[in-house]
C-alpha cells in the first residue's frame, strides 16, 4: 500500500492547522499577543500547578520502583528478543535526543541566576552560601532525575504495549492496558494523538527558538554580526535544512550518527572546562549540591510557594520546566521505544533515566561551578553579563577564562547547532511516523511528511523568536504540553492495573503475552488456572534441558 494511502489524517491536519492559526494571529496581534498568553499561563499555573508537580514526583516514584520490582525482568519484545544497538549507541541517542539542547542553553545560566536570584519567599541574601547551594539544587532539580522521569514513564509503558502487546506505534496505544483495545484506532484515540503531536510541536518549536536566539547571539559575539530579523531566518532555515535531511535518512544513519558524534563533543567540552577550570571548587560544590538535592528532594519538588511575597517564582521556573517537558514527553517516549527493544524494562529505565540525570548532575556541576568560582572568587561579575548580554550569551561568556577560548567559542557554537539538529531530526522522524496509520515502531515515514512538519516546525518557531523571544517561548511550550498531565496519569494507573492481574509463574517472574495467549482455556477459572500451570511447567522443563 502506498504511504499517501496510509496517512491519519486527522493527526497531520489538525495540530498542522492549529499551529498555523497561531502563526497568524501572533503576526496579526504582534503587540498584544505574548502578554495575553502570559496572563492566562499565570492564572493556570496558580490554579492547577500544584497538580503539575505532583505528577511529577508520581512518575519520579513510577520509574524507581521499575528497578527494584520484579517488573523490572521483562524483556521488551519477548524473552528471545536481541537489542539492536550498543549500550553506547543507546546511551547517546537518549541523551542527546532528550534534553541536551537545554543543558547547552541554561549550564552557565541557572546556577548563576538562582544563586543571585533566589525565590523571595525564601529569604535568602543574594550570592550567600546558602543561595548558591540553593541554587544548585534547583538546578538540578530541573535537569536530571523529574525531567528523565517524564519521558521514560511514557516511554516504558510504551515499548511494553508496542513490543509485547503488539499494538500500533501511537501515543494513544499507552491507554491500552486501562481502557483494551477501545483505546486503539478509535475516535479517543485520535483526540490523543492530535494532542500530543499539538504538544511536540510546541515543544520542538520553542527548543529551536532558544536555538535561533543562542546561535544569533553567539555569531555576535564571535563574529561580530549583530543579530537582525534576516540573520534569525537564515539560522533557522540552515537547522531546519540540517535537521530534515538527517530524520530522512533514518534512525540507523543520520540520527544515530550526529547523536554519537553530538556526544563525543559534550565530553570533550566538558574534559576542557574541568582541565582548565578551577577543578577542585567543581568537586567540591558538585558533591555538596548533589547531597543537598537528594536530601531536600521531596520538598523541592512539592515547592509552590503559597505566600504573599512568593511571586509566582516555583510557578514560573519548576512548574513551567515540568509542561515544558510534558510537551515532549509523550513523543520522546513513542521515541525511546525505538531504542529498547530486547531490553529489560529495568535497563530500560537505568540507561533512559539514571545515565542521563548523572550526566546532569556533572554537567552542571561542571559549567555553573566555572561561573560562579569567576563569579565570587575572580572578580569577574557573571551576573552583570547576564543582565546585559541575556542568557543566551552565558554559554559562550562562560569560555572568557580558560585558554583558546577564541578557538573554543566556535566550538561551542557548533556543539549549539548539533544539538539542537539532533532533538528535531529525532522528534520530526517519530511525529511522522505517528501521522501513518498502523505504523511499527521499525518502520520509517515518507520523507514528505518529515518534510512537511520540518517546516511547520521552523515557521512556528521562527513566530516566537521574532514575535516575542524567550517569553514568547515559554507561553507555547507550557500550554501544548499541560494537558499532557492528564494523558500520563491515565497512562500510569492504567499500567499499574494491568500488571496487578499479570500472572507469575513458580519464581515470580511475570509472564509474557504469548505465554498467556497460549495457555490453554478450557472454561471454568479452576481449569484455566491449571491448564496455565501446566503451560509455565512445560516452560520451565525446557529450560532445564
Amino acid at each position: 500500500m502506498k504511504a499517501e494511502m496510509k496517512l491519519r489524517h486527522s493527526v497531520l491536519l489538525v495540530p498542522a492547522l492549529i499551529f498555523l492559526v497561531v502563526i497568524v494571529l501572533g503576526l496579526v496581534f504582534k503587540d498584544s499577543f505574548v502578554p495575553t498568553l502570559t496572563a492566562v499561563f499565570e492564572t493556570l499555573m496558580w490554579d492547577l500547578g500544584w497538580l503539575v508537580s505532583i505528577t511529577m514526583l508520581i512518575f519520579v516514584f513510577f520509574v524507581l520502583t521499575v528497578i527494584f520490582h520484579p517488573i523490572g525482568n521483562i524483556r521488551l519484545g519477548g524473552p528471545n528478543a536481541k537489542p539492536k544497538m550498543s549500550y553506547w549507541q543507546w546511551f547517546v541517542v537518549s541523551l542527546c535526543a532528550g534534553i541536551g539542547t537545554g543543558v547547552v542553553f541554561w549550564g552557565a545560566v541557572e546556577p548563576l541566576l538562582f544563586a543571585m536570584e533566589p525565590a523571595p519567599s525564601l529569604g535568602l541574601e543574594s550570592g550567600s552560601n546558602a543561595a548558591v547551594l540553593w541554587g544548585m539544587r534547583t538546578t538540578f532539580l530541573h535537569w536530571t532525575l523529574t525531567p528523565y522521569a517524564i519521558y521514560v514513564t511514557f516511554g516504558l509503558i510504551l515499548a511494553y504495549v508496542c513490543h509485547n502487546m503488539r499494538k500500533p506505534f501511537n501515543v494513544s496505544s499507552g491507554l491500552v492496558p486501562l481502557l483494551g483495545d477501545r483505546a486503539v484506532n478509535t475516535r479517543l484515540a485520535t483526540v490523543i494523538d492530535v494532542l500530543t503531536v499539538f504538544a511536540l510541536v510546541g515543544g520542538v518549536a520553542g527548543s529551536l527558538g532558544y536555538g535561533i536566539l543562542q546561535l544569533g547571539k553567539g555569531v555576535e559575539l564571535v563574529f561580530g554580526i549583530t543579530p537582525n530579523t534576516m540573520l534569525y531566518i537564515a539560522i533557522g532555515v540552515a537547522i531546519c535544512i540540517a535537521y530534515t535531511a538527517t530524520s530522512i535518512s533514518g534512525l540507523q544513519r543520520g540520527i544515530l550518527w550526529l547523536g554519537d558524534k553530538n556526544a563525543w563533543f559534550f565530553l570533550f567540552l566538558l574534559a576542557y572546562l574541568l582541565l582548565c577550570g578551577p577543578a577542585a571548587y567543581i568537586f567540591n560544590l558538585f558533591t555538596q549540591s548533589t547531597g543537598s538535592y537528594l536530601g531536600n528532594f521531596i520538598e523541592s519538588m512539592t515547592y509552590t510557594a503559597p505566600f504573599p511575597n512568593g511571586e509566582l517564582w516555583p510557578q514560573w521556573w519548576d512548574m513551567y520546566w515540568w509542561v515544558n517537558w510534558l510537551s515532549y514527553g509523550p513523543v520522546m517516549g513513542l521515541f525511546f521505544v525505538r531504542l529498547g527493544y530486547g531490553r529489560t524494562l529495568r535497563q530500560f529505565v537505568v540507561v533512559n533515566w539514571l545515565m542521563p540525570s548523572i550526566f546532569g548532575l556533572v554537567w552542571f556541576s561542571i559549567f555553573g561551578g566555572t561561573v560562579l568560582h569567576a563569579q565570587f572568587y575572580e572578580g569577574v561579575n557573571y551576573y552583570d553579563i547576564y543582565k546585559t548580554l541575556g542568557a543566551e550569551a552565558m554559554p559562550l561568556e562562560a569560555f572568557n577564562g580558560v585558554p583558546l577560548a577564541s578557538l573554543v567559542k566556535p566550538f561551542m557554537l557548533l556543539i549549539i547547532a548539533i544539538s539542537f539538529i539532533t532533538l528535531a531530526n529525532s522528534m520530526i522522524s517519530t511525529i511522522s511516523s505517528m501521522t501513518m496509520r498502523n505504523s511499527s515502531e521499525s518502520e520509517e515515514a515518507h520523507f514528505g511528511l518529515k518534510l512537511c512538519w520540518g517546516i511547520l516546525i521552523l515557521a512556528a518557531s521562527l513566530l516566537f523568536t521574532l514575535s516575542g523571544g524567550i517569553d514568547g517561548i515559554k507561553m507555547v511550550k507550557t500550554f501544548a504540553g499541560f494537558p499532557i498531565v492528564f494523558v500520563g496519569l491515565a497512562m500510569v494507573f492504567g499500567f499499574i492495573m494491568y500488571m496487578a492481574k499479570r500472572p507469575r509463574d513458580i519464581n515470580r517472574n511475570y509472564l509474557y503475552e504469548d505465554e498467556v495467549a497460549n495457555a490453554p482455556d478450557s472454561g471454568a477459572p479452576e481449569a484455566k488456572r491449571s491448564a496455565l500451570w501446566e503451560c509455565i511447567r512445560a516452560r520451565w522443563a525446557g529450560k532445564a534441558e
